[in-house]
């Protein structure tokens, strides 16, 4: 829905620009926002649903036994990773918070456009735990089953 209407203040901005010459500056602002807020969300959506873009080719020639001990490395990194991520994003709308920052054509206030870094990292992070647990669980019965049964965990 926040990609759609990104991409809807495009379009709209597009049509005031060529047919009457009348752009407004702001439908920019916003639907750049639109786009990385669905951006970011879309990515620990798909990162639940193993939807995200992965090279395997190594990884599928691999045993089940030391397939499972990369994606415990992979997963810890992409924690580690999220929490930096959600570190300093925190960090970042800190400042903005401070400052009281506002962008320059709106006067939006510029903490609110970023609070989707610590939301969306906070969400990655989520993921990460979910999959390390399901990997770490019961010394990984389940993840075995389900990669036997074709890998979608």
């Amino acid at each position: 829905m926040l990609l759609f209407t990104g991409l809807t203040l495009i379009f709209i901005n597009v049509i005031l620009r060529y047919f009457f010459g009348k752009p407004k500056s702001v439908l920019d602002e916003f639907s750049v926002y639109f786009v990385v807020w669905g951006t970011l969300i879309g990515i620990a959506v798909a990162l639940r649903n193993n939807h995200h873009i992965k090279v395997d080719i190594l990884y599928n020639a691999l045993n089940i036994r030391v397939k499972r001990c990369v994606s415990i490395f992979a997963n810890s990194l992409g924690l580690a990773f999220a929490l930096f991520y959600t570190y300093f994003g925190f960090e970042l709308v800190r400042n903005y918070v401070e400052s009281g920052q506002r962008s320059t054509d709106s006067q939006f206030p510029l903490w609110i456009v970023n609070l989707i870094m610590p939301i969306s990292g906070l969400l990655f992070s989520a993921r990460f735990v979910d999959k390390l647990y399901l990997l770490l669980k019961d010394g990984g019965r389940e993840w075995f089953r389900t990669e036997a049964e074709g890998g979608h965990h």
